[in-house]
């Protein structure tokens, strides 16, 4: 499916790239500065060992050599690439105020992008969706990181003309938080969209998001893309329920009782993705389609 979907930069919608120039100036912090900070060093010299230094950093050999402590001296480096993770599963099709998620998420996205285009960073894309996965190299190619939004256009052109096939898509998080581990080799800035709706295993999302941020030192954020009737159900009494993964239609009551048993289990996956990020040092924000995405935005520079 992947293969069909084509990229026209003419195409793109006008409002988004309204949308990203609106946010992207009001982003910036400082002179090259970035809200995405990224934790990568590389190195510069040896100094002299000052109380109060990482004694990770003691160069052992230069010290033996010269009989004094010696560190070895680094600086962060001035460019980490972006990648956003794309995890397209069958929820994301699916909105019951002015929008769908997807709709949603490619607002979002086009923002980030402009932003990174805006401080002069690369810029990529891992997409999984059923069994495909799409790559995008990073890029700071307006050309290039554009493609990536055009690509989400699309799927969502596609979607309206042919419904069928994207229902039954579970999610692939799992797979694709495995691939950014194997793949991505250098210091990242990593910005995962999911909407965690099927998590099989949290203890796995953990192992996989924990080696992402610590073991390959990243920057890393995740976006929650939620809709609020899967939160709170929209009615009481008697109504028909199409599952997205399965098309299964149910016929349910929703008892006041029932409303409020979904309500505390979407709010308990919620909390548990949100604690899973705190113990990791690890930025989450839930975006839903009844937010407004200037006060999210905020929230999301407060947290930083």
């Amino acid at each position: 499916m992947f293969q069909k979907l084509k990229t026209n930069i003419s195409s793109l919608p006008k409002y988004l790239l309204k949308l990203t120039k609106k946010y992207s100036n009001r982003l910036i912090f400082g002179q090259n500065r970035s809200i995405f900070k990224g934790s990568g060093i590389e190195f510069v010299d040896i100094r002299e060992y000052i109380e109060g230094d990482d004694p990770r950093y003691i160069d052992w050999n230069v010290s033996a050599r010269m009989n004094e402590l010696f560190v070895r001296n680094f600086q962060e480096e001035r460019e980490i690439p972006i990648y956003v993770i794309i995890d397209l599963d069958s929820s994301l099709f699916f909105g019951t105020k002015s929008k769908l998620k997807i709709e949603l998420l490619e607002e979002l996205l086009a923002i980030v992008m402009n932003l990174s285009f805006t401080l002069s960073e690369r810029f990529g894309a891992i997409i999984g969706f059923k069994n495909e996965v799409a790559f995008f190299r990073p890029s700071k190619n307006f050309s290039e990181t554009y493609k990536i939004l055009l690509f989400i256009d699309n799927i969502i052109k596609d979607f309206k003309k042919n419904k069928d096939k994207y229902w039954n898509a579970n999610s692939n998080i799992e797979k694709l938080l495995k691939i950014v581990n194997e793949y991505i080799k250098r210091t990242s800035t990593i910005i995962i969209f999911s909407s965690f709706i099927d998590i099989k295993s949290f203890e796995k999302i953990e192992k996989y998001l924990r080696a992402i941020k610590k073991i390959k030192n990243n920057e890393v954020f995740v976006f929650k893309l939620t809709d609020p009737s899967e939160i709170n159900l929209p009615a009481i009494g008697r109504i028909n329920i199409k599952d997205p993964f399965t098309q299964k239609i149910s016929s349910v009551d929703i008892t006041p009782k029932l409303v409020e048993e979904f309500r505390r289990k979407a709010l308990n996956k919620i909390n548990q993705i949100n604690q899973i990020c705190k113990r990791n040092n690890i930025v989450f924000i839930n975006f839903s389609t009844s937010d407004n995405i200037e006060n999210k935005i905020i929230e999301f520079l407060k947290r930083k």
